[in-house]
């Protein structure tokens, strides 16, 4: 049976690949109905546009019925090409169908923005990894220790644990509470702190996917 049709809304296509004759199963990112996946039929639909879609369907495979482009893709080549590529197949891994977050979409439309401005990629792609932990619920506490619960303080030493996050430590961890800090205020201005967060991003990201594959780990900065 064929549920009710459902309002128009804004979309980006995460994913893409053929399913049947002349169809596509897409991965579809919304603010109203989440992450869910969708047949589309006709050419296939570009990555990165921001759309207008409207499905039907009662069940998770959704029918695409009308749908049109709402803008130019802001990604096109290069390096932004292939960190667009990294943050969409994160959102597939890591995102739970269905779940709204209106939010979340609007960082993933914003983050797609600065991924076309070189100077912004990095501090752009930390900062959409960690809200994207924060909404599948493995956000990090940069405030407290996971062991003792003590606040974290700049002069202080700590260690990050993946499975809990940051945990007491000594001078020997080298990881100073003013870096943590200054990773939770997104100031990027200490030299270490863009690849310091990427190393604890990706290894909190790897500890959620519980060893699966994670093909583009290693494209972006």
């Amino acid at each position: 049976m064929i549920g009710r049709r459902a309002p128009a809304q804004p979309a980006y296509v995460l994913h893409a690949r053929p399913f049947r004759e002349s169809h596509w199963l897409l991965e579809l990112l919304t603010p109203n109905q989440g992450r869910f996946t969708a047949v589309g039929r006709g050419s296939r639909p570009a990555l990165f546009c921001p759309c207008l879609v409207r499905t039907h369907g009662t069940a998770e495979l959704k029918q695409l019925g009308d749908w049109r482009y709402q803008g130019a893709a802001p990604v096109h080549q290069g390096a932004a090409l292939v960190q667009g590529l990294y943050i969409n197949e994160l959102c597939v891994r890591l995102v739970p169908r269905f779940q709204v977050d209106e939010a979340f979409f609007g960082v993933y439309a914003s983050t797609l923005l600065l991924l076309a401005e070189p100077s912004q990629q990095a501090p752009a792609l930390r900062y959409f990894e960690r809200r994207l932990l924060e909404a599948t619920g493995f956000g990090l506490d940069y405030r407290q220790t996971m062991d003792t619960g003590d606040w974290i303080e700049p002069g202080s030493y700590y260690r990050f644990d993946p499975a809990r996050g940051f945990c007491q430590g000594s001078r020997d961890d080298n990881l100073p509470g003013s870096l943590i800090q200054a990773i939770a205020d997104n100031n990027w201005q200490s030299d270490p702190a863009l690849s310091v967060a990427r190393e604890i991003n990706a290894s909190r990201i790897q500890h959620v996917l519980e060893g699966r594959s994670w093909h583009s780990k290693n494209w972006v900065c």
